[in-house]
Order: C-alpha cells, then structure tokens, then sequence
C-alpha cells in the first residue's frame, strides 16, 4: 500500500516538473516582473575617431516593473503591460499619466517614464513570440533657475510640464526558460527586444538621451557597521551594478592643451538615429505571492 502511494507520488511530481518546465520553455503562464532582478539597457548609434568609426553605445539602464501574459491555447488571451524607469528608486517616481508627487521631484529637474502595452501577440515561425503594441513616453520637464550670487542657495525649478506621446512598436520575447539559480520556485528568465528609429519616434530618442540613467544595482544588500568609531565610512555593501561603459577618450584628452577642448570633444559623439530597447527579465509566477520588489 505505501510502495504504490510511493509510486504515485513520485509520478504526480514528476508530472508537476514536466508541466512546469514545459510552461517555461514555451513561455505559457502568468508572471510578475522581479523588480530587482531585472533590467532595461538602452543602445544606440554614435561614432568615435571624429566621426571615422561607426559604434553602438548603451546611454544606460533602467529598472522594469510590469506583468507578462502569454496564453499558448490562445494567444490572443496573452498581454504585456511593461515600465521601464531610471533607476533612482524601486518604483517610477512618475505615472504613465504625468501624476506624481511633490517630493519625488525635489531635486530632479525632469524624469521620464517608457510604458509598453500590447494589443496582439503571434509566433513567429522559428517559435519566438511577437508582441505587437504600443510604447508610450512620458516626461516630466522643469526649467532650471540659477542666479548664483551672495544669496545663492541652489537652483530653483519651476513649474513642471508635462509631455506624453506614444508610438506603435512590436516586442519580440527571444526565450523563456527556467531561473535555475534562483530560490523562487517557478521563477523564469524571459529577454525582449525592439529597435525604435528617430523618424518614427523622434521624441522618444530626445527624451532618452537626454535623460540621465544612473547605475541599476540588483541584489542590493547594505549592512550595519559592527562598530561606529572615528574611522565610521557607512554601512558595507554588496551586489551586481549594471552601469554604461564609457567611449573611448579621445587621444591626448588629458592634456586639452594639446589638440583643443573643442576638438577633443568631437571625437565621440552620440548619433541618436536609433534605439535598442534591451529588456532582460526575471518573472515570478503571478500566484507565488512573491512580491516583485523582495
């Protein structure tokens, strides 16, 4: 009687891990974006060497936040609903509609905010998964006001300007597979990808390039110091910092003297003609309960 509640068992496990592993591969299921384990990298176009050599360059990262849907019985049951932000907080200090508070943009002259929304979602013939939808651009301007003199207690910003455009675009899910690393069960790693031309949407390249994307920190873990004496530097911390790599320095760039601060500040420049939007994501299953954030 045990032996065969033992055999049963062992077959119902087994067929748990093959529905699991099989919802993963094919990227069927409901997930929750793992805000921390996840990234957005930005790339595009520029040249260096005055403009002899043509080269890709990441403007930055950013977090991601949002819910993947796919439905393989029926693919049009599937959604995407995607943030992508700077990386300044754990959540966008701004809504898709331009809301925000007051003390989110103490110091911060203008944020900006890139949301996906799908409409329809195919697979493609070598079994990629197409998302067709629409990519919305918000931004949050302040002009800056600097009158430096006796009285000078920083820059003053002032009022703030709203701007929100959008543009079709079509996502492609390259894979879908297993987080075998991570401690969650179910968790999947899912990379998407689309490319965003400045004649399509040129307000979205202005907007990127101009935006300032500090370093995403992921599996951030900050300690106590043991001890708090006169050689006190913080608390020590850890974890994995995705931060764009810099140009190439222009030669002699450490003496202007030698070529001209305006020439050596020519030797790379920032094309802009195009942007890669490189999504790499950690899903949670939607019914883990786990929080996105943990």
């Amino acid at each position: 009687m045990f032996r065969n509640f033992a055999i049963a068992a062992v077959i119902a496990l087994g067929i748990v891990g093959l529905s699991a592993s099989k919802s993963a591969s094919s990227g069927s299921g409901s997930w929750q974006v793992d805000t921390r384990h996840s990234d957005v990298q930005l790339v595009t176009d520029a040249t260096t060497d005055y403009g002899k050599t043509k080269t890709n360059i990441t403007l930055g990262f950013g977090r991601v936040s949002g819910t993947v849907i796919f439905n393989d019985g029926d693919l049009a049951k599937s959604n995407v609903e995607l943030h992508f932000y700077p990386a300044t907080s754990m959540t966008s200090p701004i809504a898709e509609d331009g809301k925000f508070n007051d003390r989110w943009l103490a110091n911060l002259a203008n944020q900006t905010l890139i949301c996906f929304h799908s409409k329809s979602v195919v697979r493609s013939g070598d079994g990629k998964l197409q998302v067709s939808g629409t990519l919305v651009l918000t931004r949050v301007d302040r002009t800056v006001l600097a009158d430096p003199n006796e009285g000078y207690a920083g820059p003053v910003y002032g009022p703030p300007v709203v701007h929100r455009v959008s543009q079709d675009a079509t996502l492609v899910f390259d894979s879908v597979s297993p987080d075998e690393n991570g401690k969650d069960a179910g968790a999947v790693r899912g990379s998407a990808s689309t490319r965003v031309f400045r004649e399509d949407f040129p307000q979205l390249l202005k907007a990127v390039t101009a935006t300032y994307w500090p370093p995403v920190v992921q599996d951030k873990n900050c300690q106590p110091p043991a001890s708090v004496g006169e050689d006190y530097h913080g608390g020590a911390c850890t974890g994995t910092m995705l931060m764009a790599a810099s140009l190439p320095e222009a030669p002699h760039a450490g003496n202007a003297e030698d070529i001209g601060y305006e020439q050596a500040s020519d030797f790379n420049t920032v094309v802009g003609e195009r942007l890669n939007i490189l999504v790499h994501m950690r899903l949670l299953p939607k019914s883990s309960g786990q929080l996105p954030g943990d």
